[in-house]
Protein backbone atom coordinates (compact mmCIF):
# COMPACT_ATOMS: atom_id res chain seq x y z
CA UNK A 1 0.00 0.00 0.00
CA UNK A 2 1.76 3.16 -1.18
CA UNK A 3 -0.89 5.81 0.16
CA UNK A 4 -4.16 7.14 0.90
CA UNK A 5 -5.98 7.47 -1.97
CA UNK A 6 -5.58 11.03 -3.53
CA UNK A 7 -8.38 13.77 -4.48
CA UNK A 8 -8.74 14.18 -8.23
CA UNK A 9 -10.58 17.14 -7.53
CA UNK A 10 -8.93 20.53 -6.79
CA UNK A 11 -5.21 21.30 -8.00
CA UNK A 12 -4.58 23.19 -4.40
CA UNK A 13 -5.54 20.42 -1.42
CA UNK A 14 -4.65 20.20 1.92
CA UNK A 15 -2.78 17.36 0.79
CA UNK A 16 -0.52 18.68 -1.79
CA UNK A 17 -0.40 22.52 -0.63
CA UNK A 18 2.87 22.04 1.53
CA UNK A 19 4.82 19.98 -0.92
CA UNK A 20 3.68 21.70 -3.81
CA UNK A 21 4.76 24.96 -2.71
CA UNK A 22 8.12 23.53 -1.08
CA UNK A 23 8.69 21.72 -4.84
CA UNK A 24 8.61 25.45 -6.50
CA UNK A 25 10.96 26.88 -3.99
CA UNK A 26 13.19 23.99 -4.94
CA UNK A 27 13.26 24.88 -8.39
CA UNK A 28 13.76 28.90 -7.70
CA UNK A 29 16.59 28.04 -5.07
CA UNK A 30 18.53 25.83 -8.16
CA UNK A 31 18.39 28.57 -10.77
CA UNK A 32 18.60 31.04 -8.04
CA UNK A 33 22.26 28.97 -6.92
CA UNK A 34 23.35 28.08 -10.32
CA UNK A 35 23.22 31.76 -11.69
CA UNK A 36 24.44 33.31 -8.48
CA UNK A 37 28.12 33.72 -9.28
CA UNK A 38 27.44 35.30 -12.56
CA UNK A 39 25.17 37.75 -11.02
CA UNK A 40 27.06 38.80 -7.78
CA UNK A 41 30.96 37.96 -8.50
CA UNK A 42 32.13 40.06 -11.33
CA UNK A 43 31.27 43.08 -9.35
CA UNK A 44 32.80 41.39 -5.82
CA UNK A 45 35.60 39.80 -6.94
CA UNK A 46 38.19 41.75 -5.67
CA UNK A 47 37.15 40.44 -2.61
CA UNK A 48 38.53 37.00 -2.83
CA UNK A 49 41.46 37.77 -5.56
CA UNK A 50 43.79 40.40 -5.80
CA UNK A 51 43.68 43.17 -8.45
CA UNK A 52 47.32 43.06 -9.85
CA UNK A 53 45.44 40.04 -11.90
CA UNK A 54 44.80 40.42 -15.07
CA UNK A 55 41.53 40.64 -16.58
CA UNK A 56 41.57 37.27 -18.21
CA UNK A 57 42.46 35.77 -15.01
CA UNK A 58 40.09 37.72 -13.24
CA UNK A 59 37.51 36.27 -15.53
CA UNK A 60 38.36 32.64 -15.62
CA UNK A 61 38.39 32.56 -12.07
CA UNK A 62 34.51 33.88 -12.19
CA UNK A 63 33.95 31.58 -14.79
CA UNK A 64 35.40 28.69 -12.28
CA UNK A 65 32.88 29.54 -9.79
CA UNK A 66 30.16 28.68 -12.37
CA UNK A 67 31.52 25.45 -13.64
CA UNK A 68 31.66 23.62 -10.34
CA UNK A 69 28.22 24.28 -9.99
CA UNK A 70 27.68 22.92 -13.59
CA UNK A 71 29.85 19.81 -12.24
CA UNK A 72 27.81 19.58 -8.70
CA UNK A 73 24.84 18.75 -10.78
CA UNK A 74 25.83 15.16 -11.63
CA UNK A 75 26.70 14.63 -8.75
CA UNK A 76 23.59 15.37 -6.62
CA UNK A 77 21.59 14.39 -9.31
CA UNK A 78 23.19 10.65 -9.65
CA UNK A 79 24.63 10.41 -6.12
CA UNK A 80 22.41 11.95 -3.42
CA UNK A 81 19.19 12.27 -5.41
CA UNK A 82 18.09 8.17 -5.30
CA UNK A 83 18.06 8.78 -1.18
CA UNK A 84 14.59 10.00 -2.00
CA UNK A 85 13.42 6.20 -2.81
CA UNK A 86 15.00 4.90 -0.02
CA UNK A 87 14.60 7.50 2.68
CA UNK A 88 11.96 9.06 1.65
CA UNK A 89 10.87 12.35 -0.64
CA UNK A 90 10.35 14.26 2.92
CA UNK A 91 14.20 13.25 4.36
CA UNK A 92 15.78 14.07 1.38
CA UNK A 93 13.95 17.73 0.96
CA UNK A 94 15.38 17.55 4.82
CA UNK A 95 18.78 16.73 4.77
CA UNK A 96 19.51 19.32 1.50
CA UNK A 97 17.88 22.33 2.63
CA UNK A 98 19.65 21.97 5.95
CA UNK A 99 23.31 21.25 3.99
CA UNK A 100 22.24 24.42 1.38
CA UNK A 101 21.12 26.61 4.57
CA UNK A 102 24.35 25.67 6.29
CA UNK A 103 26.80 26.11 3.35
CA UNK A 104 24.94 29.52 1.90
CA UNK A 105 25.48 31.17 4.72
CA UNK A 106 29.37 30.05 5.35
CA UNK A 107 30.06 31.61 2.24
CA UNK A 108 28.45 35.04 3.18
CA UNK A 109 30.86 34.59 6.25
CA UNK A 110 33.98 34.13 4.26
CA UNK A 111 36.78 36.59 4.67
CA UNK A 112 38.73 37.77 1.46
CA UNK A 113 41.87 37.64 -0.10
CA UNK A 114 43.10 40.15 2.40
CA UNK A 115 42.76 37.94 4.91
CA UNK A 116 42.96 34.40 4.12
CA UNK A 117 45.24 34.88 0.77
CA UNK A 118 44.02 32.44 -2.15
CA UNK A 119 42.74 30.24 0.31
CA UNK A 120 39.38 32.67 0.25
CA UNK A 121 38.58 32.01 -3.41
CA UNK A 122 39.98 28.13 -2.82
CA UNK A 123 36.95 28.00 0.21
CA UNK A 124 34.41 29.41 -1.75
CA UNK A 125 34.88 27.36 -4.72
CA UNK A 126 34.76 24.22 -2.52
CA UNK A 127 31.30 25.41 -0.79
CA UNK A 128 29.62 26.39 -4.32
CA UNK A 129 30.18 22.85 -5.14
CA UNK A 130 28.28 21.66 -1.91
CA UNK A 131 25.78 24.33 -2.72
CA UNK A 132 25.07 23.00 -5.80
CA UNK A 133 25.14 19.47 -5.02
CA UNK A 134 22.47 20.59 -2.52
CA UNK A 135 19.97 22.48 -4.98
CA UNK A 136 20.41 19.74 -7.66
CA UNK A 137 19.48 16.69 -5.64
CA UNK A 138 16.44 18.65 -3.39
CA UNK A 139 14.26 18.83 -6.46
CA UNK A 140 14.91 14.90 -7.06
CA UNK A 141 13.15 15.22 -3.45
CA UNK A 142 10.52 17.99 -3.98
CA UNK A 143 9.03 17.70 -7.02
CA UNK A 144 8.07 13.82 -7.18
CA UNK A 145 6.76 14.64 -3.29
CA UNK A 146 4.31 17.17 -4.80
CA UNK A 147 2.70 15.45 -7.72
CA UNK A 148 2.59 11.99 -5.94
CA UNK A 149 0.20 13.47 -3.86
CA UNK A 150 -1.91 15.39 -6.65
CA UNK A 151 -4.83 13.78 -8.72
CA UNK A 152 -4.50 12.72 -12.28
CA UNK A 153 -6.35 15.80 -13.53
CA UNK A 154 -4.42 18.43 -11.58
CA UNK A 155 -1.00 17.39 -12.46
CA UNK A 156 -0.55 18.98 -15.80
CA UNK A 157 -0.95 22.72 -13.54
CA UNK A 158 0.63 21.81 -10.44
CA UNK A 159 3.84 20.42 -12.41
CA UNK A 160 3.64 23.88 -14.42
CA UNK A 161 3.31 25.66 -11.29
CA UNK A 162 6.81 24.09 -10.46
CA UNK A 163 8.07 24.44 -13.75
CA UNK A 164 8.29 28.20 -13.94
CA UNK A 165 10.14 28.21 -10.98
CA UNK A 166 13.53 28.42 -13.00
CA UNK A 167 12.28 31.69 -14.79
CA UNK A 168 10.91 32.82 -11.12
CA UNK A 169 14.48 32.49 -10.01
CA UNK A 170 16.38 34.43 -12.47
CA UNK A 171 13.92 37.32 -11.62
CA UNK A 172 14.15 37.01 -7.84
CA UNK A 173 18.12 36.82 -8.35
CA UNK A 174 17.84 40.32 -10.18
CA UNK A 175 15.66 42.03 -7.90
CA UNK A 176 17.89 40.52 -4.76
CA UNK A 177 21.17 41.60 -6.86
CA UNK A 178 19.57 45.43 -7.30
CA UNK A 179 18.23 45.73 -4.19
CA UNK A 180 21.71 44.53 -2.63
CA UNK A 181 23.72 47.17 -4.99
CA UNK A 182 21.28 49.50 -3.59
CA UNK A 183 21.35 48.80 -0.33
CA UNK A 184 25.38 49.44 -0.89
CA UNK A 185 25.04 52.30 -1.66
CA UNK A 186 28.77 52.23 -3.25
CA UNK A 187 31.28 49.73 -5.50
CA UNK A 188 33.64 49.51 -2.67
CA UNK A 189 31.22 48.64 0.20
CA UNK A 190 29.48 46.05 -2.13
CA UNK A 191 32.78 44.47 -2.47
CA UNK A 192 33.33 44.50 1.07
CA UNK A 193 29.95 43.39 2.23
CA UNK A 194 27.35 43.98 0.12
CA UNK A 195 27.96 40.82 -2.11
CA UNK A 196 27.16 38.92 1.35
CA UNK A 197 23.51 40.19 0.85
CA UNK A 198 22.38 37.27 -2.02
CA UNK A 199 23.93 34.95 -0.23
CA UNK A 200 21.80 35.15 3.03
CA UNK A 201 18.97 35.69 1.09
CA UNK A 202 19.29 32.17 -0.57
CA UNK A 203 20.05 30.98 3.13
CA UNK A 204 16.51 32.03 3.92
CA UNK A 205 14.84 30.68 0.90
CA UNK A 206 16.41 27.01 2.69
CA UNK A 207 15.06 27.83 5.95
CA UNK A 208 11.77 28.42 4.37
CA UNK A 209 12.05 25.17 2.62
CA UNK A 210 12.87 23.10 5.64
CA UNK A 211 10.26 24.77 7.66
CA UNK A 212 7.58 23.72 5.38
CA UNK A 213 8.51 20.63 4.90
CA UNK A 214 8.93 19.68 8.20
CA UNK A 215 5.03 20.74 8.00
CA UNK A 216 4.68 17.35 5.53
CA UNK A 217 4.59 14.02 6.32
CA UNK A 218 5.82 11.19 4.36
CA UNK A 219 3.98 8.75 2.04
CA UNK A 220 3.13 5.32 3.70
CA UNK A 221 5.22 3.65 1.54
CA UNK A 222 8.29 4.52 2.41
CA UNK A 223 7.26 5.15 6.10
CA UNK A 224 6.45 1.24 6.32
CA UNK A 225 8.76 -0.45 3.50
CA UNK A 226 12.22 1.47 4.87
CA UNK A 227 13.50 -0.93 6.18
CA UNK A 228 12.45 -3.46 3.84
CA UNK A 229 14.20 -1.62 0.93
CA UNK A 230 17.57 -1.34 2.64
CA UNK A 231 17.70 -4.94 0.75
CA UNK A 232 16.69 -4.27 -2.75
CA UNK A 233 18.39 -3.19 -5.61
CA UNK A 234 19.91 0.18 -5.70
CA UNK A 235 17.50 2.42 -7.62
CA UNK A 236 20.36 3.91 -10.07
CA UNK A 237 21.34 0.84 -10.90
CA UNK A 238 18.01 0.31 -11.92
CA UNK A 239 17.48 2.98 -13.33
CA UNK A 240 20.35 1.94 -16.19
CA UNK A 241 19.57 -1.69 -16.25
CA UNK A 242 18.18 -3.39 -19.45
CA UNK A 243 14.01 -3.11 -17.97
CA UNK A 244 14.98 1.00 -17.95
CA UNK A 245 17.77 2.00 -20.01
CA UNK A 246 15.12 2.63 -22.81
CA UNK A 247 13.34 5.46 -20.35
CA UNK A 248 16.31 6.43 -19.30
CA UNK A 249 17.58 7.30 -23.09
CA UNK A 250 14.12 8.57 -24.16
CA UNK A 251 14.28 10.83 -21.56
CA UNK A 252 17.65 11.92 -21.96
CA UNK A 253 17.28 13.07 -25.65
CA UNK A 254 14.17 14.98 -24.64
CA UNK A 255 15.56 16.75 -21.97
CA UNK A 256 18.90 17.71 -23.45
CA UNK A 257 16.26 19.45 -26.09
CA UNK A 258 14.93 21.29 -23.72
CA UNK A 259 18.21 21.95 -21.92
CA UNK A 260 20.11 23.42 -25.32
CA UNK A 261 17.45 25.74 -25.09
CA UNK A 262 17.75 26.81 -22.00
CA UNK A 263 21.35 27.46 -21.87
CA UNK A 264 21.25 29.35 -24.84
CA UNK A 265 18.03 31.60 -25.71
CA UNK A 266 17.99 33.28 -22.42
CA UNK A 267 21.17 33.80 -22.31
CA UNK A 268 22.34 34.32 -25.67
CA UNK A 269 19.75 36.93 -26.56
CA UNK A 270 21.12 39.32 -23.86
CA UNK A 271 25.07 38.92 -24.49
CA UNK A 272 24.46 39.03 -28.68
CA UNK A 273 22.54 42.22 -28.10
CA UNK A 274 24.56 43.75 -25.48
CA UNK A 275 28.39 42.82 -26.54
CA UNK A 276 28.01 42.00 -30.16
CA UNK A 277 25.48 44.11 -31.46
CA UNK A 278 25.93 47.07 -28.74
CA UNK A 279 22.50 47.46 -27.91
CA UNK A 280 21.58 49.67 -24.13
CA UNK A 281 20.98 47.29 -21.74
CA UNK A 282 18.31 48.98 -20.67
CA UNK A 283 16.56 47.59 -24.21
CA UNK A 284 17.57 44.19 -23.54
CA UNK A 285 15.93 44.30 -20.09
CA UNK A 286 12.94 45.09 -21.80
CA UNK A 287 12.84 42.11 -24.24
CA UNK A 288 13.78 39.98 -21.00
CA UNK A 289 11.08 41.18 -19.13
CA UNK A 290 8.95 40.38 -21.64
CA UNK A 291 10.04 37.04 -22.43
CA UNK A 292 9.80 35.82 -18.86
CA UNK A 293 5.75 37.01 -18.33
CA UNK A 294 5.06 34.96 -21.60
CA UNK A 295 7.30 32.39 -20.41
CA UNK A 296 5.11 32.56 -17.20
CA UNK A 297 1.87 32.64 -18.44
CA UNK A 298 2.45 30.55 -21.38
CA UNK A 299 3.77 27.64 -19.09
CA UNK A 300 0.79 27.73 -17.14
CA UNK A 301 -1.48 27.54 -20.21
CA UNK A 302 0.75 24.63 -21.95
CA UNK A 303 0.08 23.06 -18.28
CA UNK A 304 -3.05 22.49 -18.91
CA UNK A 305 -3.48 22.16 -22.51
CA UNK A 306 -1.39 19.17 -21.77
CA UNK A 307 -3.41 18.10 -19.35
CA UNK A 308 -6.32 17.94 -21.54
CA UNK A 309 -4.75 16.54 -24.88
CA UNK A 310 -1.89 14.54 -23.04
CA UNK A 311 1.42 15.95 -22.35
CA UNK A 312 3.06 13.79 -25.09
CA UNK A 313 1.31 15.10 -28.03
CA UNK A 314 1.76 18.82 -26.56
CA UNK A 315 5.43 18.38 -26.12
CA UNK A 316 5.54 16.87 -29.85
CA UNK A 317 3.64 19.87 -31.29
CA UNK A 318 6.05 21.52 -29.24
CA UNK A 319 9.36 20.73 -30.69
CA UNK A 320 7.46 20.90 -34.17
CA UNK A 321 6.61 25.07 -33.77
CA UNK A 322 10.22 25.23 -32.01
CA UNK A 323 11.66 24.19 -35.18
CA UNK A 324 9.65 25.38 -37.70
CA UNK A 325 8.93 28.00 -36.16
CA UNK A 326 10.53 29.75 -33.38
CA UNK A 327 13.93 29.50 -35.13
CA UNK A 328 12.56 31.21 -38.04
CA UNK A 329 11.35 34.11 -35.86
CA UNK A 330 14.99 34.09 -33.90
CA UNK A 331 16.54 35.13 -37.08
CA UNK A 332 14.38 37.58 -37.71
CA UNK A 333 14.96 39.30 -35.04
CA UNK A 334 18.97 39.01 -34.97
CA UNK A 335 19.00 40.43 -38.57
CA UNK A 336 16.56 43.41 -37.50
CA UNK A 337 18.71 44.06 -34.59
CA UNK A 338 22.09 43.23 -36.86
CA UNK A 339 20.47 45.85 -39.04
CA UNK A 340 19.30 48.29 -36.55
CA UNK A 341 15.76 47.75 -36.98
CA UNK A 342 12.31 48.87 -35.59
CA UNK A 343 12.53 48.52 -31.64
CA UNK A 344 9.32 47.70 -31.06
CA UNK A 345 9.15 44.75 -33.51
CA UNK A 346 12.90 43.44 -32.33
CA UNK A 347 10.99 43.09 -28.51
CA UNK A 348 7.96 41.54 -29.51
CA UNK A 349 10.25 38.96 -31.81
CA UNK A 350 12.41 38.29 -28.72
CA UNK A 351 9.42 37.70 -26.29
CA UNK A 352 7.96 35.14 -28.78
CA UNK A 353 11.28 33.73 -29.05
CA UNK A 354 11.56 32.72 -25.60
CA UNK A 355 8.08 32.30 -24.88
CA UNK A 356 7.70 29.37 -27.47
CA UNK A 357 11.39 27.88 -26.78
CA UNK A 358 11.15 28.07 -22.92
CA UNK A 359 7.29 28.27 -21.65
CA UNK A 360 6.89 23.76 -22.76
CA UNK A 361 9.46 22.65 -20.97
CA UNK A 362 8.35 24.91 -17.49
CA UNK A 363 4.50 23.73 -18.40
CA UNK A 364 4.88 20.60 -19.72
CA UNK A 365 8.32 19.06 -19.31
CA UNK A 366 8.53 18.54 -15.61
CA UNK A 367 5.65 16.67 -15.05
CA UNK A 368 6.14 14.04 -18.03
CA UNK A 369 9.71 13.25 -16.27
CA UNK A 370 8.04 12.59 -13.14
CA UNK A 371 5.12 10.25 -14.85
CA UNK A 372 8.17 7.92 -16.80
CA UNK A 373 9.34 6.24 -13.82
CA UNK A 374 7.49 3.87 -11.22
CA UNK A 375 7.47 5.34 -7.88
CA UNK A 376 10.63 3.38 -6.22
CA UNK A 377 12.99 4.82 -8.88
CA UNK A 378 11.56 7.65 -9.63
CA UNK A 379 13.99 10.18 -7.94
CA UNK A 380 16.81 8.37 -9.09
CA UNK A 381 15.47 8.35 -12.77
CA UNK A 382 14.47 12.10 -12.31
CA UNK A 383 17.90 13.06 -11.01
CA UNK A 384 20.07 11.53 -13.55
CA UNK A 385 17.85 12.46 -16.79
CA UNK A 386 17.46 16.35 -14.83
CA UNK A 387 21.07 16.62 -13.83
CA UNK A 388 22.91 14.56 -16.32
CA UNK A 389 21.04 16.62 -18.94
CA UNK A 390 22.69 19.58 -17.90
CA UNK A 391 26.58 18.64 -18.95
CA UNK A 392 26.17 18.86 -22.90
CA UNK A 393 24.57 21.93 -23.44
CA UNK A 394 26.50 24.07 -20.76
CA UNK A 395 29.39 23.91 -23.01
CA UNK A 396 27.31 25.63 -25.52
CA UNK A 397 29.49 28.46 -25.74
CA UNK A 398 32.19 26.45 -26.94
CA UNK A 399 29.99 24.87 -29.75
CA UNK A 400 29.06 28.34 -30.51
CA UNK A 401 33.08 29.42 -30.81
CA UNK A 402 33.15 26.69 -33.58
CA UNK A 403 30.32 27.34 -35.39
CA UNK A 404 31.59 30.52 -36.35
CA UNK A 405 33.71 29.24 -38.85
CA UNK A 406 30.63 28.28 -40.84
CA UNK A 407 28.51 31.80 -40.24
CA UNK A 408 28.35 35.05 -38.67
CA UNK A 409 28.10 34.74 -34.88
CA UNK A 410 24.79 36.00 -34.20
CA UNK A 411 23.63 33.38 -36.44
CA UNK A 412 25.27 30.34 -34.72
CA UNK A 413 22.84 30.11 -32.14
CA UNK A 414 19.88 29.05 -34.73
CA UNK A 415 21.53 25.62 -34.74
CA UNK A 416 21.18 24.40 -31.92
CA UNK A 417 17.71 25.80 -31.43
CA UNK A 418 16.71 23.81 -34.30
CA UNK A 419 18.57 20.55 -33.35
CA UNK A 420 17.15 21.15 -29.32
CA UNK A 421 13.81 20.93 -31.50
CA UNK A 422 14.56 17.94 -33.14
CA UNK A 423 15.42 16.27 -30.21
CA UNK A 424 12.31 16.81 -28.77
CA UNK A 425 10.23 15.65 -31.17
CA UNK A 426 12.12 12.46 -31.17
CA UNK A 427 11.61 12.10 -27.78
CA UNK A 428 7.97 12.62 -28.03
CA UNK A 429 7.59 10.50 -30.93
CA UNK A 430 9.83 7.70 -29.13
CA UNK A 431 8.06 7.79 -25.67
CA UNK A 432 4.17 6.77 -24.14
CA UNK A 433 1.28 9.21 -23.03
CA UNK A 434 1.87 9.61 -19.53
CA UNK A 435 -1.51 11.37 -18.12
CA UNK A 436 -3.30 8.54 -16.78
CA UNK A 437 -0.35 7.03 -15.15
CA UNK A 438 -1.09 6.14 -11.24
CA UNK A 439 2.09 7.68 -9.58
CA UNK A 440 1.68 5.63 -6.66
CA UNK A 441 0.92 1.98 -7.88
CA UNK A 442 4.26 0.98 -10.29
CA UNK A 443 7.31 -0.31 -9.02
CA UNK A 444 10.18 -1.12 -10.91
CA UNK A 445 10.44 -4.63 -9.28
CA UNK A 446 6.17 -5.12 -10.08
CA UNK A 447 5.06 -2.71 -12.43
Amino acid sequence: MASAAIPESGAITAHNRGPVVAGLISMILQTYDISLPAFVLPAAIAYFIPTTLSPVIQATIISLTGVVGVLANPVGGVVVAPLADRLGRRMLMILTNVGYTVIAAAVALLPGYAAWGYWAIGLLLFLRFLNGVCAASSPAGAIPMALERTGKTARGIIGALMGIGPTLGVILLTVVQQGSLGIAHTPAAFVQWGWRLPFWFGAGLGILETLITLTTSELEYFVAERQHRTHRRSSVAQVFSRRHIGIFIQAMVMYLGFLFLAANVPLFIPTLFITVLHMPPAGVNIIELWGNIGIVVGALILGAVGQRIGRRRGLLIAGIWITIVATPLFFGMIHLATHHGNFGLITLLGAAVLTLTIAPYSGMGLTYLIERYPLDIRAAGFGAVYSLSTVIPGFSSFYLLALRAFMPYQYTVLVLVAIAGILIVWGALTGPETNDVDLLAATAEHA
